[in-house]
């Protein structure tokens, strides 16, 4: 949380002063990536101040050999990410990922000339022995047979690493260029717009991390990756490129939504309004209190501060909510037909956050912490206080 904090001020701060400057639109590729730049530097700095994940260097750990295989596998790892995302454009022409190749590849460079230093220093402060990175170069170096018993955790978590760092970082990129261009003013109408897209921008913002600085020191490390088949396929359901998949099935017979629906004049309109709002704080509130813990399909330690104080999977509930209060799937229909392909439609969509929900907690339920976690939820969860306040038996 520390990390979200930090970052969501600097972010919104820095984004305040660069549209109080009224500078050009072509200087909003420079600013977006410098106002990331300084507003994940702010959080990863104050997190690690706050939790003393940065020590002062002590002596060096772990053998030259074992180093020089790690060194080898992060920067295997590293070019994957270009050479993955690269293909996936080319494959794909729902892959929205050609912002990140294009940074990246101003980046990649240094990232591999830096490689070594960074995996010494992670070896002093926090020495993990041979892990999947050491077993991974010592393969590739021929000093180890290939077991895919042994690989299959590490190869597992950087193939979340391939698909959702470049989407992530995109998405990030342009939501904070839409932003610094956003024209502000106290039209409802528009105010909405830009609270919407400024909400976007922070939860990408702490997503986006959440991937890019996995490590063990800084106590975000991947303990385990879901292993199933139908896990990582309801997830990736709801991200390109199969997100076509889900759109077509959730597509409703007409464009219509909420405020084609209920007019400004409408006391109903407003109570629609707040309902809607409500839906995205408790998602982006969980977004910031999963801070540099958030990844799809991985465990990374227990999260139970924020909305998930009250239910185990507020984000999928939130987002459920909002399909069905945005698209309105009753209004504009035109026979039984059109309704019912609508909430057939809708239907959908919350039975792939219910499976995602449901095999999540079939990964997480074999983690102690997480049983406990469902345990106290059933018995001091928002679900069980309103059946005490009504006199229910729990």
């Amino acid at each position: 949380m520390f990390f979200s904090i930090v970052a969501l001020c600097c972010y919104s701060l820095l984004i305040l002063l660069a549209g109080g400057l009224e500078l050009a639109d072509t200087w909003h590729w420079w600013i977006a990536r410098l106002i990331v730049m300084l507003a994940f530097a702010a959080g990863l700095v104050a997190h690690g101040y706050c939790t003393r994940a940065l020590r002062p260097l002590p002596e060096l750990a772990g053998e030259a050999g074992e180093l020089k295989a790690k060194v080898l596998a992060v920067r295997l790892c590293l070019l994957a990410l270009i050479v993955f995302s690269t293909l996936m454009g080319q494959l794909f022409g729902n892959w929205s990922a050609t912002t990140f190749n294009l940074d990246y590849l101003l980046f990649v460079p240094l990232l591999l000339v830096c490689a070594p230093y960074y995996v010494r220093w992670a070896e002093s402060i926090a020495p993990a022995g041979c892990d999947g990175y050491a077993r991974l170069g010592q393969f590739v170096l021929r000093q180890r047979s290939w077991q895919w018993a042994e690989q299959k955790e590490l190869l597992l978590a950087w193939l979340v690493k391939l698909i959702f760092i470049p989407l992530m970082y995109s998405w990030l990129m342009m939501a904070t260029e839409s932003l610094l261009a956003f024209r502000w003013s106290l039209k409802p109408a528009t105010l909405i717009s830009g609270l919407y897209m400024y909400g976007l921008a922070i939860d990408l913002l702490v997503a986006t991390a959440g991937y890019l600085f996995a490590s063990r020191i800084l106590g975000n490390a991947v303990i385990s990756t879901d292993k199933s088949w139908s896990g990582w396929l309801v997830c990736l359901l709801c991200y390109p490129p199969l997100i076509w998949v889900f759109q077509q099935i959730k597509q409703q017979t007409n464009e219509l939504v909420w405020t084609d629906w209920l007019q400004l004049e409408q006391s109903l309109f407003w109570f629609w309004s707040a309902a809607i709002t409500l839906t995205w704080l408790v998602y982006w509130l969980s977004t910031l209190h999963f801070g540099l813990r958030f990844a799809n399909l991985s465990w990374r330690g227990l999260v139970n501060t924020g909305p998930y104080r009250w239910v185990r999977h507020p984000a999928y509930l939130s987002k459920n909510l909002y399909w069905w209060l945005y698209l309105v799937p009753f209004y504009g229909v035109a026979s039984g037909y059109e309704l019912a392909r609508n909430l057939l439609g809708l239907c959908f969509v919350s039975l792939v956050y219910f499976l995602r929900a449901y095999t999540e907690e079939r990964h997480l339920m074999q983690f102690a912490e997480y049983r406990d976690y469902v345990e106290h939820i059933r018995n001091h969860g928002l679900v069980a206080r309103v059946k005490r306040w009504c006199g229910l038996h729990v």
